[in-house]
């Protein structure tokens, strides 16, 4: 592990995504893919980073899709994740990790590439909503919650 002061923690998987569906259609089950495929993958990553470093902190993300879907006004399901991986509530060694963007509202929020102004509102209660979401999951873990992704919009002028 590294001592670098401008380093706080590690994130071993950015955006997760279930894989093979189609051949294990259990994966689309609200949180099956975090708790059965995620997690443990998580606690032998863990394990690792603990071993060399016992106050190294691991930043995990539950997956994506199916835990967010882009239809009627976006759908947040709670994380899967029954522990954080590798130790038990509260632990001092993770924090729950997501990314929140307005174009996971719905598949039209940025059909020319950037959601719309228009959208302010909409786009404000998406990520109240799921922002509260993922708060209330990391509650659950006794965990600290860290939106490492976030925004509206990438290059419009309405964005800088």
């Amino acid at each position: 592990m590294t001592k670098n002061p401008y380093v706080i923690g590690f994130d071993p998987l950015n955006e997760p995504y279930p894989g093979d569906w189609i051949n294990s259609p259990q994966l689309l089950l609200p949180g099956y893919f975090d708790r059965y495929r995620l997690q443990p993958m998580y606690e032998r990553v863990f394990e690792r980073y603990y071993k060399n470093d016992p106050d190294s902190i691991m930043f995990f993300e539950p997956a994506v899709w199916p835990d967010i879907m882009p239809y009627f006004g976006g759908v947040i399901r709670p994380v899967g994740f029954d522990s954080p991986p590798g130790a038990t509530f509260g632990s001092r060694n993770h924090v729950l990790n997501d990314h929140t963007y307005c174009c996971q509202l719905s598949l039209t929020a940025c059909a020319t590439g950037e959601p719309s102004t228009d959208l302010v509102e909409e786009c404000y209660a998406w990520h109240d909503k799921r922002i509260g979401t993922r708060r209330s999951d990391a509650d659950v873990l006794g965990l600290p919650l860290i939106i490492s992704e976030f925004g509206a919009c990438l290059t419009d002028a309405a964005c800088t």
